[in-house]
């Protein structure tokens, strides 16, 4: 009986994996995997929800924004990552945003939304609490993104829960055609 079951599910699993590279040409996300995307369907839903729906994020993205303005106004011959503000707290929001340089203007700029928390050793690390995507027009949208939520230590030194993103970004930002 269990042979059986095991058996119909690799089928299973066989004929979803013809499926698949239907899938990842149709994922709109450069950043999110379609087997993620598939894997955690539910969980992927209630973050988009929870980031469109809380005004906290959206307040902060049009303060950074504001923040981006001059950077923005400039000609931009590469990428940049403007953090606001540039020494956050502890319990304080900050935006991470990787910029791509004027000749990218249909990129949109990617934000990662960070919160600084002390661990019970007294470091302050950051949990990422949301990506945004800022087109050209001003307008705001939530960014999928499944990679490391929290700080992690790197080669002995605490990075912020926002460099994987930003590392992913600016490989996005590198691979799109330029205008």
């Amino acid at each position: 009986m269990h042979a059986r079951h095991r058996t119909a599910l690799l089928a299973c699993a066989a004929v979803f994996a013809l499926h698949a590279p239907l899938a990842q040409a149709q994922s709109p996300h450069p950043l999110l995997s379609p087997p993620a995307a598939q894997r955690y369907p539910q969980e992927l839903a209630k973050e988009m929800q929870r980031i469109a729906g809380g005004t906290a994020a959206q307040e902060r993205a049009k303060a950074l924004v504001a923040a981006l303005q001059k950077t923005l106004a400039q000609p931009r011959e590469g990428i940049r990552t403007v953090v606001v503000p540039e020494r956050p707290i502890a319990g304080q929001l900050s935006a991470v945003a990787i910029v791509p340089p004027s000749s990218k203007p249909g990129v949109p700029i990617g934000v990662c939304l960070q919160q600084g928390v002390v661990a019970e050793d007294g470091q302050m690390t950051h949990t990422n609490i949301g990506m945004l995507q800022i087109a050209s027009d001003g307008s705001v949208a939530p960014h999928l993104w499944t990679g490391e939520r929290v700080g992690a230590e790197v080669d002995g030194k605490l990075q912020a829960a926002c460099a994987p993103y930003r590392a992913g970004y600016i490989e996005y930002i590198r691979s799109a055609a330029p205008g």
